[in-house]
Protein backbone atom coordinates (compact mmCIF):
# COMPACT_ATOMS: atom_id res chain seq x y z
CA UNK A 1 0.00 0.00 0.00
CA UNK A 2 1.31 3.61 -0.83
CA UNK A 3 2.02 5.66 1.84
CA UNK A 4 -0.39 8.57 0.29
CA UNK A 5 -3.28 5.87 0.55
CA UNK A 6 -2.64 5.17 4.14
CA UNK A 7 -2.60 8.53 4.88
CA UNK A 8 -5.87 8.53 3.28
CA UNK A 9 -7.09 5.96 5.58
CA UNK A 10 -5.13 7.79 8.32
CA UNK A 11 -7.37 10.66 7.98
CA UNK A 12 -10.89 9.12 7.26
CA UNK A 13 -10.63 7.09 10.42
CA UNK A 14 -9.65 10.35 12.18
CA UNK A 15 -12.31 12.18 10.84
CA UNK A 16 -14.63 9.56 11.31
CA UNK A 17 -13.70 9.24 15.16
CA UNK A 18 -13.77 12.85 16.15
CA UNK A 19 -17.20 13.42 14.24
CA UNK A 20 -18.38 10.23 16.58
CA UNK A 21 -16.66 12.42 19.67
CA UNK A 22 -18.72 15.35 18.47
CA UNK A 23 -21.89 13.77 17.88
CA UNK A 24 -21.74 11.70 21.54
CA UNK A 25 -20.99 15.07 23.32
CA UNK A 26 -23.83 17.09 21.41
CA UNK A 27 -26.21 14.24 22.58
CA UNK A 28 -24.78 13.07 26.31
CA UNK A 29 -27.88 14.80 28.29
CA UNK A 30 -28.20 11.75 29.87
CA UNK A 31 -24.64 12.35 31.46
CA UNK A 32 -25.65 15.36 33.41
CA UNK A 33 -27.74 15.23 36.70
CA UNK A 34 -28.81 19.01 36.30
CA UNK A 35 -32.08 19.93 33.78
CA UNK A 36 -31.14 20.53 30.40
CA UNK A 37 -33.59 22.94 28.13
CA UNK A 38 -33.05 23.35 24.84
CA UNK A 39 -34.87 26.47 23.56
CA UNK A 40 -37.46 26.37 21.10
CA UNK A 41 -38.68 30.05 20.95
CA UNK A 42 -37.07 33.23 22.38
CA UNK A 43 -39.62 36.92 22.76
CA UNK A 44 -37.74 40.08 23.69
CA UNK A 45 -38.42 43.28 25.35
CA UNK A 46 -36.46 46.10 25.96
CA UNK A 47 -36.59 46.72 30.06
CA UNK A 48 -34.73 49.95 31.62
CA UNK A 49 -31.41 51.75 31.15
CA UNK A 50 -29.37 53.12 33.34
CA UNK A 51 -29.45 50.84 35.70
CA UNK A 52 -26.67 50.84 39.29
CA UNK A 53 -25.54 54.33 37.48
CA UNK A 54 -24.74 52.31 34.11
CA UNK A 55 -25.15 53.72 31.08
CA UNK A 56 -26.09 50.04 29.89
CA UNK A 57 -29.76 48.73 28.15
CA UNK A 58 -31.59 45.52 29.56
CA UNK A 59 -33.87 43.39 28.08
CA UNK A 60 -36.33 40.26 29.16
CA UNK A 61 -36.82 37.08 27.43
CA UNK A 62 -39.26 35.47 27.72
CA UNK A 63 -38.51 31.55 26.97
CA UNK A 64 -40.31 28.05 25.96
CA UNK A 65 -38.54 25.15 25.29
CA UNK A 66 -38.24 21.21 25.86
CA UNK A 67 -37.01 19.65 28.73
CA UNK A 68 -34.13 16.91 27.53
CA UNK A 69 -33.29 14.93 30.42
CA UNK A 70 -34.60 13.77 33.85
CA UNK A 71 -37.86 12.93 35.32
CA UNK A 72 -39.54 16.03 33.30
CA UNK A 73 -38.00 15.00 29.81
CA UNK A 74 -40.03 15.87 26.91
CA UNK A 75 -42.24 18.70 28.86
CA UNK A 76 -42.39 21.84 27.83
CA UNK A 77 -40.34 24.46 29.87
CA UNK A 78 -41.08 28.50 30.42
CA UNK A 79 -38.48 30.18 31.40
CA UNK A 80 -37.67 34.30 31.98
CA UNK A 81 -33.94 35.63 31.56
CA UNK A 82 -32.74 38.76 31.63
CA UNK A 83 -29.47 40.26 29.77
CA UNK A 84 -27.79 43.61 29.44
CA UNK A 85 -26.26 45.14 26.03
CA UNK A 86 -22.88 44.83 26.92
CA UNK A 87 -23.28 40.92 28.62
CA UNK A 88 -20.36 41.23 30.88
CA UNK A 89 -21.93 39.25 33.67
CA UNK A 90 -25.27 37.63 31.90
CA UNK A 91 -25.95 36.39 28.28
CA UNK A 92 -29.18 35.84 25.70
CA UNK A 93 -30.57 33.00 24.47
CA UNK A 94 -31.79 31.95 21.10
CA UNK A 95 -33.70 29.18 19.85
CA UNK A 96 -31.83 26.14 19.36
CA UNK A 97 -29.18 26.75 22.60
CA UNK A 98 -29.07 24.44 25.16
CA UNK A 99 -29.31 25.51 29.02
CA UNK A 100 -28.82 24.39 32.44
CA UNK A 101 -32.03 24.77 35.16
CA UNK A 102 -31.42 24.95 38.46
CA UNK A 103 -34.62 25.01 41.22
CA UNK A 104 -36.37 23.15 39.04
CA UNK A 105 -40.24 22.80 39.91
CA UNK A 106 -43.17 21.54 37.63
CA UNK A 107 -46.96 23.33 37.42
CA UNK A 108 -50.22 21.85 35.19
CA UNK A 109 -46.96 20.25 32.65
CA UNK A 110 -44.85 22.83 32.47
CA UNK A 111 -41.58 23.08 33.71
CA UNK A 112 -40.02 26.49 35.31
CA UNK A 113 -36.46 27.23 36.93
CA UNK A 114 -33.97 29.48 36.50
CA UNK A 115 -31.19 29.35 33.85
CA UNK A 116 -27.73 28.67 35.32
CA UNK A 117 -25.54 28.92 31.87
CA UNK A 118 -25.49 27.42 28.55
CA UNK A 119 -24.50 24.02 27.63
CA UNK A 120 -21.19 24.83 25.70
CA UNK A 121 -19.62 20.67 25.55
CA UNK A 122 -20.57 20.58 22.00
CA UNK A 123 -18.74 23.50 20.65
CA UNK A 124 -15.66 22.89 22.92
CA UNK A 125 -16.01 19.53 21.17
CA UNK A 126 -16.32 20.46 17.71
CA UNK A 127 -13.41 22.80 18.25
CA UNK A 128 -11.05 20.36 20.18
CA UNK A 129 -11.56 18.06 16.85
CA UNK A 130 -11.20 20.65 14.98
CA UNK A 131 -7.91 21.54 16.08
CA UNK A 132 -6.70 17.92 16.18
CA UNK A 133 -7.72 17.36 13.00
CA UNK A 134 -5.30 20.86 11.71
CA UNK A 135 -2.27 20.16 13.83
CA UNK A 136 -2.11 16.51 12.86
CA UNK A 137 -2.67 17.58 9.19
CA UNK A 138 -0.28 20.36 9.36
CA UNK A 139 2.19 18.81 11.86
CA UNK A 140 1.98 15.40 11.61
CA UNK A 141 4.61 13.24 13.88
CA UNK A 142 5.34 16.28 15.44
CA UNK A 143 1.50 17.49 15.85
CA UNK A 144 1.09 13.90 17.67
CA UNK A 145 4.14 14.98 20.28
CA UNK A 146 2.39 18.33 21.10
CA UNK A 147 -1.00 17.16 21.69
CA UNK A 148 0.96 14.39 24.41
CA UNK A 149 2.71 17.59 25.73
CA UNK A 150 -0.23 19.65 26.12
CA UNK A 151 -2.67 16.39 27.34
CA UNK A 152 0.58 16.12 30.00
CA UNK A 153 0.61 19.57 30.96
CA UNK A 154 -2.98 19.43 32.27
CA UNK A 155 -3.19 16.81 33.69
CA UNK A 156 0.14 18.12 35.68
CA UNK A 157 -1.56 21.68 36.27
CA UNK A 158 -5.15 20.09 37.40
CA UNK A 159 -3.45 17.89 39.74
CA UNK A 160 -1.01 20.70 40.88
CA UNK A 161 -4.34 23.04 41.58
CA UNK A 162 -5.71 19.51 43.63
CA UNK A 163 -2.53 19.70 45.79
CA UNK A 164 -2.55 24.02 46.17
CA UNK A 165 -6.67 23.29 47.54
CA UNK A 166 -4.95 20.63 49.93
CA UNK A 167 -2.37 23.08 51.73
CA UNK A 168 0.76 22.46 49.74
CA UNK A 169 2.58 26.12 49.05
CA UNK A 170 1.71 27.29 45.49
CA UNK A 171 5.39 29.24 45.19
CA UNK A 172 6.38 25.36 45.39
CA UNK A 173 4.26 24.10 43.31
CA UNK A 174 5.07 27.04 40.70
CA UNK A 175 8.70 26.19 40.28
CA UNK A 176 7.65 22.00 39.86
CA UNK A 177 5.30 23.54 37.35
CA UNK A 178 7.68 25.45 35.38
CA UNK A 179 10.75 22.77 35.43
CA UNK A 180 7.86 20.01 34.12
CA UNK A 181 6.73 22.23 31.88
CA UNK A 182 9.79 23.26 30.20
CA UNK A 183 11.35 19.85 30.44
CA UNK A 184 8.81 17.53 29.26
CA UNK A 185 7.18 20.26 26.24
CA UNK A 186 10.59 21.00 24.74
CA UNK A 187 11.54 17.17 25.09
CA UNK A 188 8.28 15.75 23.41
CA UNK A 189 8.36 18.30 20.81
CA UNK A 190 11.83 18.67 20.00
CA UNK A 191 13.53 15.08 21.12
CA UNK A 192 16.12 14.44 22.98
CA UNK A 193 19.28 16.22 21.87
CA UNK A 194 21.44 19.31 22.44
CA UNK A 195 19.59 21.64 21.00
CA UNK A 196 16.52 20.41 23.70
CA UNK A 197 18.79 20.81 26.56
CA UNK A 198 20.09 24.35 25.07
CA UNK A 199 16.36 25.98 24.87
CA UNK A 200 15.57 23.85 28.45
CA UNK A 201 19.13 25.34 30.22
CA UNK A 202 18.10 28.96 29.01
CA UNK A 203 14.29 29.05 29.47
CA UNK A 204 15.15 28.52 33.07
CA UNK A 205 18.25 30.54 33.83
CA UNK A 206 15.91 33.57 31.61
CA UNK A 207 12.83 32.94 34.09
CA UNK A 208 15.10 32.90 37.33
CA UNK A 209 16.73 36.46 36.37
CA UNK A 210 13.48 37.94 35.47
CA UNK A 211 12.22 36.77 39.19
CA UNK A 212 15.37 38.01 40.43
CA UNK A 213 15.00 41.27 39.17
CA UNK A 214 11.37 41.51 39.84
CA UNK A 215 12.15 40.95 43.73
CA UNK A 216 14.64 43.14 43.97
CA UNK A 217 12.03 45.88 41.78
CA UNK A 218 9.86 44.62 45.04
CA UNK A 219 12.46 45.00 47.56
CA UNK A 220 13.56 48.79 46.99
CA UNK A 221 10.20 50.20 45.63
CA UNK A 222 7.63 48.69 48.02
CA UNK A 223 5.95 45.89 46.65
CA UNK A 224 2.69 45.81 44.68
CA UNK A 225 -0.89 47.08 46.08
CA UNK A 226 -2.49 43.23 46.00
CA UNK A 227 -6.01 44.84 46.39
CA UNK A 228 -6.51 45.03 42.99
CA UNK A 229 -6.46 40.95 42.10
CA UNK A 230 -10.02 40.16 41.81
CA UNK A 231 -11.73 36.96 43.11
CA UNK A 232 -9.38 36.45 45.54
CA UNK A 233 -11.17 34.79 48.54
CA UNK A 234 -7.61 33.81 50.84
CA UNK A 235 -5.56 37.06 51.53
CA UNK A 236 -2.58 35.09 52.96
CA UNK A 237 -0.87 34.22 49.97
CA UNK A 238 -1.36 36.85 47.51
CA UNK A 239 2.07 37.57 46.88
CA UNK A 240 2.88 34.04 45.97
CA UNK A 241 0.04 33.79 43.76
CA UNK A 242 0.85 36.72 41.96
CA UNK A 243 4.55 35.43 41.85
CA UNK A 244 2.98 31.83 40.28
CA UNK A 245 0.95 33.70 37.94
CA UNK A 246 4.09 35.81 36.45
CA UNK A 247 5.89 32.49 36.39
CA UNK A 248 3.78 30.55 34.58
CA UNK A 249 2.45 33.31 32.45
CA UNK A 250 5.54 34.45 30.79
CA UNK A 251 7.15 30.65 30.11
CA UNK A 252 5.40 30.17 26.31
CA UNK A 253 6.89 33.27 25.38
CA UNK A 254 10.45 32.45 27.09
CA UNK A 255 10.60 29.11 25.69
CA UNK A 256 9.23 29.97 22.48
CA UNK A 257 12.28 32.53 22.27
CA UNK A 258 14.51 29.80 23.60
CA UNK A 259 13.98 26.71 21.61
CA UNK A 260 14.24 29.34 18.17
CA UNK A 261 17.53 30.09 19.02
CA UNK A 262 18.54 27.21 19.83
CA UNK A 263 17.26 25.46 16.92
CA UNK A 264 18.80 28.48 14.58
CA UNK A 265 22.01 28.16 16.25
CA UNK A 266 22.48 24.17 16.59
CA UNK A 267 21.36 25.01 11.81
CA UNK A 268 24.11 27.42 11.53
CA UNK A 269 27.03 25.81 12.80
CA UNK A 270 25.80 21.77 11.48
CA UNK A 271 25.72 24.16 8.21
CA UNK A 272 29.55 25.47 8.49
CA UNK A 273 31.19 24.42 11.46
CA UNK A 274 34.14 27.20 11.06
CA UNK A 275 31.59 29.56 11.34
CA UNK A 276 33.33 32.35 13.08
CA UNK A 277 32.08 33.22 16.61
CA UNK A 278 31.27 37.05 15.77
CA UNK A 279 29.09 36.05 13.03
CA UNK A 280 27.20 33.20 14.78
CA UNK A 281 26.45 35.79 17.48
CA UNK A 282 25.56 38.28 14.77
CA UNK A 283 22.79 35.75 13.32
CA UNK A 284 21.45 34.89 17.19
CA UNK A 285 20.90 39.08 17.28
CA UNK A 286 19.36 39.25 14.21
CA UNK A 287 16.80 36.33 14.48
CA UNK A 288 16.30 37.24 18.80
CA UNK A 289 15.32 40.76 17.26
CA UNK A 290 13.01 39.56 14.52
CA UNK A 291 11.43 37.35 17.08
CA UNK A 292 11.10 39.83 20.19
CA UNK A 293 8.43 41.95 18.50
CA UNK A 294 5.98 38.92 18.04
CA UNK A 295 6.41 37.79 20.98
CA UNK A 296 5.91 40.91 23.57
CA UNK A 297 2.79 41.40 21.18
CA UNK A 298 1.27 37.57 21.62
CA UNK A 299 2.56 38.74 25.48
CA UNK A 300 -0.24 41.73 25.10
CA UNK A 301 -2.83 39.87 23.20
CA UNK A 302 -3.00 37.35 25.75
CA UNK A 303 -3.91 39.49 28.80
CA UNK A 304 -5.48 42.09 27.27
CA UNK A 305 -7.55 39.71 25.36
CA UNK A 306 -9.74 38.50 28.62
CA UNK A 307 -10.49 41.85 29.90
CA UNK A 308 -12.03 43.48 26.88
CA UNK A 309 -15.77 42.92 28.54
CA UNK A 310 -14.56 44.99 31.35
CA UNK A 311 -12.85 47.37 29.14
CA UNK A 312 -16.16 47.99 26.89
CA UNK A 313 -18.28 48.09 30.56
CA UNK A 314 -16.39 50.56 32.10
CA UNK A 315 -15.59 52.63 28.95
CA UNK A 316 -19.51 52.43 28.36
CA UNK A 317 -19.92 54.07 31.92
CA UNK A 318 -17.45 57.07 30.46
CA UNK A 319 -14.65 56.38 32.61
CA UNK A 320 -11.78 56.56 29.95
CA UNK A 321 -9.22 54.25 28.73
CA UNK A 322 -6.02 55.17 30.61
CA UNK A 323 -7.97 55.22 33.60
CA UNK A 324 -9.21 51.48 33.59
CA UNK A 325 -5.18 50.82 32.94
CA UNK A 326 -3.91 52.30 35.24
CA UNK A 327 -6.78 51.52 37.59
CA UNK A 328 -8.61 48.90 36.94
CA UNK A 329 -6.09 46.53 35.54
CA UNK A 330 -2.97 47.35 37.08
CA UNK A 331 -2.24 44.03 37.73
CA UNK A 332 -2.41 42.59 33.92
CA UNK A 333 -0.34 45.72 33.59
CA UNK A 334 2.53 44.35 35.75
CA UNK A 335 2.16 40.70 34.36
CA UNK A 336 2.67 42.17 30.70
CA UNK A 337 5.52 44.23 31.62
CA UNK A 338 7.53 42.18 33.88
CA UNK A 339 6.79 38.57 31.05
CA UNK A 340 8.08 41.13 28.05
CA UNK A 341 11.34 41.65 30.06
CA UNK A 342 11.81 37.98 30.67
CA UNK A 343 11.46 37.92 26.84
CA UNK A 344 14.06 40.10 26.36
CA UNK A 345 16.61 38.72 28.71
CA UNK A 346 15.98 35.18 27.32
CA UNK A 347 17.51 36.33 23.93
CA UNK A 348 20.97 37.11 25.35
CA UNK A 349 20.88 34.07 27.34
CA UNK A 350 19.90 31.64 24.78
CA UNK A 351 22.85 33.22 22.64
CA UNK A 352 24.92 32.86 25.11
CA UNK A 353 23.69 29.14 26.39
CA UNK A 354 23.60 27.63 22.38
CA UNK A 355 26.81 29.11 21.86
CA UNK A 356 28.43 27.02 25.68
CA UNK A 357 26.20 23.79 23.78
CA UNK A 358 27.22 23.64 20.14
CA UNK A 359 30.44 25.63 19.78
CA UNK A 360 32.69 26.31 22.53
CA UNK A 361 31.67 23.74 25.29
CA UNK A 362 34.88 21.75 26.11
CA UNK A 363 36.65 23.55 23.65
CA UNK A 364 37.45 26.96 24.98
CA UNK A 365 37.01 26.32 28.70
CA UNK A 366 36.30 29.43 31.09
CA UNK A 367 38.06 31.70 28.90
CA UNK A 368 36.55 31.26 26.18
CA UNK A 369 33.43 31.48 28.22
CA UNK A 370 34.18 34.87 29.57
CA UNK A 371 35.54 36.28 26.16
CA UNK A 372 32.31 35.18 24.67
CA UNK A 373 30.24 36.45 27.05
CA UNK A 374 32.04 39.98 26.83
CA UNK A 375 31.18 39.91 22.29
CA UNK A 376 27.32 39.43 23.63
CA UNK A 377 27.57 42.38 25.50
CA UNK A 378 29.28 44.42 23.27
CA UNK A 379 26.75 43.91 20.31
CA UNK A 380 23.37 43.87 22.26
Amino acid sequence: MSKHKRSLIFYAILIIILSAGVFLTANNDHWYNATIVRIDHAKNSPTDQYRNGTNDRYYEQLLTGTVKNGPFRGHTASLKNEYSASGVFDEPYQPGDEVFLSAVSSESGTVTGSISGLKRDKYVAALCAAFILFILFIARGRGLLTLLSLSVNIGIFWYSLILYTSGINILLLANLLVFSFTGLSLLLVSGWNQKTFAAICSTLISIAITLLLFKLVMTFTGGVDYAFMEYITSPTDLPEIFMAQIMIGGLGAVMDVAITEASAMSELISKDNEIPLRNLIQSGRDIGHDIMGTMINVMLFTYISGSIPLIILKMNSEIRLHTIILWHMPMELYRFLIGSIGILISIPVSILISLLFFRRIGRIGSIGIIRSIGKIRRFL
